[in-house]
């Protein structure tokens, strides 16, 4: 029994130490940032460490001028991002070359034909499926950007696609598209934009008149939703090695170790 008890105790112990070191970690990278060699950053601490991007001013996030990305570069940011998940993430870690190719491929032609970052295509597609394109949700939604079946049979004829709604070209397609017309119709800001494709323009319309947020069956808000997308925005451009092309003083990073996750 006494061993027990102390077995319990250094158990105990370790954890509580772990969660102190967690919490210097994070505060150390907060306060630190500016003097941090980035490239290090992402890809050492990228498996402990995730980031949020909230804008400062939520209705003047501004719209922003994206590089061209090659097929080369997507593949290679994929790949990188399924390396430095953690277990607890619900990723394909069995995402086969030819499906990352074929995946790639087209997020880059319908980023640019509807005119969205492939980055940040490439973040709604692991937030929404991990990069799983057999992926459902228990409402229904399926594929890589998990688009609800009434959503995709009424975009079906107009854009041209399969009648298999997890095909990945087809739901890159479909969900680019209609999270192009999500940012339009709030005049080209990303943030509302994608609170409008987690909740529905009808959602963004009761935030911004009653001022609270609203939550999925997940327990997730829209607010969560969003700004982990837009950190997932921001790493992708880290792990490129491009410069992040919103003006740095539209936004605050946050970061947040995935221990307390």
């Amino acid at each position: 029994m006494v061993r027990g008890k102390l077995v319990h105790s250094v158990i105990t112990v370790l954890l509580i130490l772990a969660l102190v070191a967690s919490f210097y970690v994070e505060h150390m990278i907060q306060n630190n940032w500016d003097s941090l060699d980035h490239s290090v950053i992402v890809s050492i601490l990228s498996p402990v460490v995730s980031r949020t991007l909230k804008p400062k001013d939520l209705d003047n996030f501004p719209a922003y001028s994206f590089p061209v990305f090659k097929v080369e570069e997507i593949s290679k940011l994929i790949e990188a991002r399924i390396q430095a998940s953690t277990l607890k993430t619900a990723i394909n870690r069995n995402l086969s070359d030819k499906d990352r190719t074929t995946m790639s491929s087209c997020i880059v032609e319908y980023s640019y034909l509807y005119y969205v970052d492939p980055l940040l295509t490439t973040a709604v597609i692991e937030q929404e499926s991990g990069f799983n394109p057999k992926a459902k949700s228990v409402q229904g939604a399926a594929g890589l950007m998990q688009i609800m079946p009434a959503l995709y049979e009424e975009l079906r004829p107009q854009l041209g696609l399969s009648s298999d709604p997890t095909d990945i070209c087809s739901n890159i397609k479909a969900g680019t598209y209609y999270l192009s017309k999500r940012i339009q119709h709030w005049d080209g800001n990303t943030y509302w934009g994608l609170v409008a494709y987690f909740a529905g323009d009808g959602g963004v319309a009761k935030i911004k008149k009653e001022g609270s947020q609203l939550y999925d069956k997940t327990g997730t808000s829209t607010q969560q939703y969003a700004s982990a997308i837009l950190g997932k925005l921001y790493e992708n451009y880290l792990i490129l090695g491009r410069e992040f092309p919103v003006d740095a003083g539209a936004y605050t990073v946050n970061f947040v170790v995935r221990f307390l996750q």
